[in-house]
């Protein structure tokens, strides 16, 4: 084989590969606090700065993570998103990829929703919280 032709099968390998992302962190968003952004995951670029995590908290009960957060439209029109946590242990693998359904809600136009969940077992240390637009 050619040098080009191998050349080219790799980069269209990694134009494929970087074409299955899963979605965008929310980091580079102005609206969003930094240790917030970390732990938002927008599966749709159209949402980019118009849904940001407002405020979070997290703790330990029985050894298990739980989470609450609220999701905040920051415009004045309805969006039908759906939401799923994943989560991560110390190795940042992934706990029980595919387990978890989406949630649907519609949030209303310059409001919040409280979003709660508790992690599956006591192996988990992170997470990041999934958000989708319906279409």
């Amino acid at each position: 084989m050619s040098k080009t032709l191998i050349f080219g099968l790799i980069c269209g390998a990694l134009l494929i590969q970087g074409c299955t992302t899963s979605g965008i962190e929310a980091t580079g968003s102005p609206n969003v606090a930094p240790e917030y952004a970390k732990h938002l995951v927008l599966h749709n670029e159209s949402l980019a700065n118009k849904v940001i995590i407002q405020q979070m908290n997290t703790r330990r009960s029985t050894g298990v993570l739980e989470v609450s957060a609220v999701l905040a439209n920051l415009t004045s029109t309805n969006k039908k998103i759906q939401y799923r946590f994943s989560w991560y242990d110390a190795d940042n693998f992934e706990v029980e990829k595919g387990a978890r359904s989406w949630t649907p809600v519609t949030l209303s136009g310059k409001s919040t929703i409280n979003m709660q969940a508790v992690a599956p077992n006591p192996t988990v240390t992170s997470y990041k919280i999934n958000v989708k637009e319906l279409k």
